[in-house]
């Protein structure tokens, strides 16, 4: 009997990597049973998640739908849920259409409707009036400034971040920081080879830093080798035995692959370290 998807079938179904799947299920954006183990998702997840790809092909940076949406989700009945729902992309932000009514996400501000498709239909930006373009910033400013701009940047213009954060790079090669950045926006975007080659060079940088070797275990997961992504997280935990969701990220490999007494050993630390 169809018990529901896993988060592999749910990202190939989806055209999401398995890790932006399991960052909608850790941030509560999916129903219970996506964060449970095993994982199971249900058709209203799926078509939560069709909508998130869409959001990402409209502008809106990842950082931005997982918190807008997140607000939501705590705005939304929980009879209903997000899959009760039609997002579109305006202006870089997550707009709902609830009816004959457009409104913000996060705060719920209204919204003046000219022209976005009815529910149903292609999700599209609405057409907006754009400024000038603003004058190019100066060429020299320094790694730190280029590095701030970056961050700055990340909500609202993503492509604009990664070119900052080479600036940086440029300026700075050796600052991990920066090549752990350029890894997470390149792999959000699903450029998943240049994404590994950013953290592989972050950790010949600094070998003992467990964020850029989570990091490359994610990447690792998303393209199937769960083996070398089973390594790099435990390698993480004992750089940093606090990092919660490489537990989180371990139980759903041990589940899949038939271990399920290490699946909730791990689901069980990732619980505790994530207990309010």
């Amino acid at each position: 009997m169809w018990s529901g998807y896993s988060t592999r079938d749910a990202a190939q179904l989806a055209g999401l990597t398995e890790s932006a799947v399991r960052s909608c299920a850790r941030a509560g954006l999916l129903s219970d049973g996506a964060g449970g183990l095993p994982p199971r998702l249900s058709f209203q997840d799926l078509a939560v998640l069709k909508s998130v790809k869409q959001l990402a092909a409209g502008g809106v940076s990842w950082r931005r739908i997982r918190r807008e949406l997140t607000e939501l989700r705590r705005r939304a009945p929980s009879s209903a849920g997000l899959s009760a729902l039609s997002f579109a992309a305006l202006g870089r932000h997550v707009v709902v259409r609830d009816g004959s009514t457009l409104w913000q996400a996060d705060s719920g501000q209204m919204l003046f409707d000219f022209g976005l498709p009815a529910a149903g239909g292609e999700v599209a930006p609405m057409p907006i009036r754009r400024e000038a373009p603003a004058p190019e910033p100066a060429l020299g400013l320094t790694a730190d400034q280029w590095f701030d701009r970056g961050s700055e940047l990340e909500e609202e213009d993503p492509a604009a971040a990664i070119e900052a954060y080479r600036r940086a790079l440029h300026l700075r090669p050796d600052c991990t920081e920066t090549l752990i950045n350029l890894g997470r926006l390149h792999a959000e975007g699903s450029a998943v080879e240049q994404a590994a080659e950013y953290f592989s060079r972050a950790i010949e940088l600094d070998p003992r830093d467990a964020t850029a070797v989570y990091n490359l275990g994610v990447v690792a997961q998303d393209v199937g080798k769960d083996e070398e992504a089973i390594q790099l997280y435990q390698r993480a935990l004992e750089l940093d035995p606090a990092l919660a969701e490489a537990h989180y990220n371990l139980a759903t490999i041990f589940d899949r692959t038939g271990d399920p007494r290490a699946a909730i050993r791990h689901i069980h630390e990732y619980r505790k370290l994530t207990r309010p």
